[in-house]
């Protein structure tokens, strides 16, 4: 049993393209190195899993608690293709645009040694003159790309989009894609850190042009995320997104299922029967509900917003 929100220490991670605006947005004590990229929110991965902070599990990765409480953590929700918890959230801090990049589907995974499968989305939480890219302009070949490659101007060839705060993109696994400077997001994706390079802005790291050839949809686009309505962003078979803006008291929590919540704006507490008792939150913190928490009440102390996040069964 586990019966109470995990709430959850981040991971950060340094990257050559991040930057200091997780400390600004949300005050997170980035500490050294300067160059912070991404804030692993929740994680079971070989490269790195997510603790948790408070009750019964307290100083327990998450990992343990999967295999302790599989049951009472997910239900009916199936593991990842490595059996490890199904879901990665993390914030990303683009001080420098990323590599041009691409992650493989299902299909490709099967054929490169050591590949797991990743789609992903972004929430845009800051915008400094910031942009994205997202997939091939129409009619590219695979011809084209790679002699684009070659004269080191393959960015001319992808789509080049503006993004403000509260927009959504839906990156699905096989489009090629770079979050560009100025850019601060939340990301969920399936559980998998394989990433293939095609470019990377002449900053001398490894790139992996023939892995990405076998991964690149080059006849489909990305198209507009498959939201179910209301303040549902995205569903997936894997996962799906809300944005749930909530006024000041009471809200509801999910019943039967295992969720997270990454709190934006806003904060407040939950109230479980559990003995671990009241789980404060604030923006930036990230909490996992475990399916098995039928009983509890949500009260927001101001209007706030948070992206939930469901597993199956839907």
């Amino acid at each position: 049993m586990i019966g109470y929100p995990l709430k959850l220490i981040p991971l950060f991670k340094e990257r050559i393209w991040g930057g200091r605006n997780l400390a600004r947005l949300f005050d997170k004590p980035l500490g050294e190195p300067a160059r912070i990229g991404e804030s692993w929110e929740l994680a079971d991965l070989a490269e790195g899993e997510s603790t948790v902070a408070n009750g019964p599990f307290a100083r327990c990765e998450i990992g343990q608690v999967r295999q302790q409480e599989k049951a009472a953590l997910l239900n009916h929700a199936p593991l990842s293709p490595t059996g490890r918890f199904p879901l990665l959230l993390k914030y990303l801090d683009a001080q420098e645009t990323l590599s041009i990049q691409v992650h493989p589907d299902v299909e490709a995974a099967k054929k490169l040694p050591g590949a797991q499968p990743k789609t992903e989305c972004w929430y845009v939480l800051d915008s400094r003159g910031g942009f994205i890219y997202k997939g091939l302009k129409a009619g590219v070949t695979p011809a084209q790309f790679r002699r684009a490659l070659e004269r080191d101007d393959v960015a001319d060839l992808l789509e080049r989009i503006d993004v403000q705060p509260g927009d959504f993109h839906f990156v699905p696994a096989g489009t090629v894609h770079a979050l560009g400077a100025g850019v601060v997001v939340a990301e969920i994706q399936t559980p998998s850190d394989t990433t293939y390079r095609v470019s990377d802005w002449g900053r001398g790291r490894e790139v992996h042009v023939e892995q990405a050839m076998q991964c690149i949809h080059f006849e489909v686009s990305p198209k507009e995320p498959p939201g179910r309505g209301g303040d549902c962003l995205l569903g997936t078979a894997d996962f799906h997104v809300y944005l749930r803006p909530a006024a000041a008291g009471l809200a509801a929590l999910p019943q039967g299922r295992c969720s997270a919540w990454m709190i934006l704006a806003g904060s407040g507490q939950i109230r479980s029967d559990h003995a671990a008792g009241v789980v404060d939150f604030r923006p930036g913190d990230t909490l996992l509900l475990p399916a098995d928490m039928t009983v509890g009440t949500a009260t927001f102390f101001e209007p706030a917003s948070r992206l939930e996040i469901h597993l199956p069964p839907f």
